[in-house]
Formats: structure tokens, C-alpha cells, sequence
């Protein structure tokens, strides 16, 4: 199977590539890097700034065959080191180094592994962002490639996480709420417990908040584990859920 990633890339690389050899017909002397650079850092930043969340969904997708082609392969090796790339990228926020990329494939430098680009939201900031589309259940159920889902219980599987101290944020919508609902989070044994109060609704179910539900504290990598949320008791689903967002916790503060 061809990574979805590949493709992406290619794409990317060949819009480039184009108008650069419409526009220098004949090879010059003088250094042509500087430019052919400018151009890679103008496109790298179009490219994390629109197609970032285009990419998640399908990168996820991409991820849940490589999930289902692993469980019944007989050597499993080679879909795990593919799970294990892709869900590096989509913890990058599904964004990879163009320029590095090309000059991998040149032969001038090894591949970096991707690193998160640094923006001012918590969405860009998010360390992994797991949406529906990577959830294992969610109850009551939707459709595959649903963008959200409204939520009694969803899980994730988390195949690799390092031990740290992280932000666990969801990123909801809620219209309708009579009384305050109790949101649970569950993984590697601990458990963060938030309510989501009447003042905290949504104007309708298209816009979306942030929600800061606590930090989990891991003193070890964690690989393959499951991470619960439960919103409410499950009989009346009122959260509108677009993604769960763990990210490193913002530093304190320094006062004068």
C-alpha cells in the first residue's frame, strides 16, 4: 500500500518544481539555492498553515488500515514501523518538513523524523490530536469518517507516548445543557475528572471551545494503551466532540 503521505508530498514537491522550470528555461550560472529555498519556505509555511487539517483525517484513515491489515498479517514488523511513522506525523500535526523531505530524496541529508511546528493555538500546539476518526468505539455510534461525533463514551488507542507531564484539552461543542455533565478521562490507571458547566455551552453545535480536563502524569513510555472518555452517564449524549488534544502543559507564569 502507497502511504497517503507519499502522495501528499509528491503533489506538494511537483507544484513547486513546475513554475520554477517554466521560469528558468536555461540552466544559469549564478547560485540558483537561495531562490529554489525561498520558494520551498514559502510553500512549507502555505502548507502548515491550510492543509494541516486536511491531513489528519486521512492520515487517520490511512492509520486504522494499517490497524487492520497488522492484525491479521503474519510478520508484522513492517506495519508497525508504518504505524508508528504515521502516527508520529499526525502527533507533528500532521505536517511534514517539505524542504527536508526534498533534500532527502536528493541524497544531501538524512531524513529528519518530523518535529511539531510551533503556533500560538492549542489546536497547533497539540502534541496528538485524536479525533473520531481515530477513536476504536464510540458510543452511540457513527459513521468512519465522521469529522465529529456527538459522545456518551469514546476510546483511542495510543500506540506510543513518552513519559512526561501532559495537557489533556477537548475541543467540543455542547448548545444544549440543563445542569452541569461530568466529564471522565481514563488512562494508564489514573482518572481526570471535569464538569462542563451551563455557562461553558456552545451557540450552536458548529462552534467549538476549548476544555482543559486536567493533566496526566506518566512516569514511563506508554505503547499500545487506551485512552476512555465518558461524557455524562451515556443515556442522553450532549457533547459534540471534534478532537481530544494532549499537549505539553504551558510553562508558569514568571512574575517581576
Amino acid at each position: 500500500m502507497k502511504p497517503v503521505w507519499v502522495w501528499i508530498l509528491s503533489a506538494g514537491l511537483a507544484l513547486l518544481s513546475g513554475p520554477a522550470s517554466a521560469q528558468q528555461p536555461e540552466p544559469s550560472s549564478a547560485p540558483a539555492a537561495p531562490a529554489a529555498t525561498a520558494r520551498l519556505q514559502q510553500m512549507e509555511g502555505i502548507y502548515q498553515k491550510e492543509l494541516s487539517a486536511r491531513h489528519i483525517p486521512l492520515l487517520g484513515k490511512y492509520l486504522l488500515e494499517l490497524q487492520r491489515q497488522a492484525a491479521t498479517a503474519a510478520d508484522k514488523s513492517a506495519y508497525n514501523a508504518e504505524i508508528a511513522r504515521i502516527q508520529q506525523i499526525i502527533s507533528a500535526g500532521g505536517v511534514l518538513d517539505l524542504i527536508a523531505t526534498q533534500q532527502a530524496q536528493s541524497g544531501t541529508m538524512p531524513m529528519p523524523a518530523p518535529a511539531p511546528a510551533p503556533t500560538p493555538t492549542e489546536q497547533k500546539n497539540a502534541l496528538i490530536a485524536l479525533s473520531p476518526a481515530l477513536a476504536q468505539e464510540i458510543t452511540p455510534k457513527v459513521s468512519a469518517d465522521a469529522p465529529t461525533a456527538t459522545v456518551g463514551e469514546i476510546a483511542w488507542r495510543l500506540e506510543f507516548i513518552a513519559a512526561g507531564t501532559y495537557d489533556i484539552l477537548l475541543h467540543y461543542a455542547c448548545p444544549d445543557l440543563e445542569k452541569p455533565l461530568k466529564i471522565v478521562v481514563k488512562c494508564n490507571g489514573q482518572t481526570l475528572e471535569k464538569e462542563l458547566e451551563v455557562e461553558q455551552v456552545t451557540k450552536d453545535g458548529q462552534t467549538f471551545r476549548i476544555l482543559r480536563l486536567g493533566s496526566l502524569t506518566l512516569t514511563s513510555d506508554l505503547r499500545g494503551e487506551t485512552l476512555r472518555l465518558a461524557a455524562g452517564d451515556g443515556t442522553k449524549p450532549q457533547v459534540i466532540v471534534k478532537s481530544l488534544l494532549i499537549t505539553r502543559p504551558r510553562p508558569p507564569a514568571i512574575h517581576p
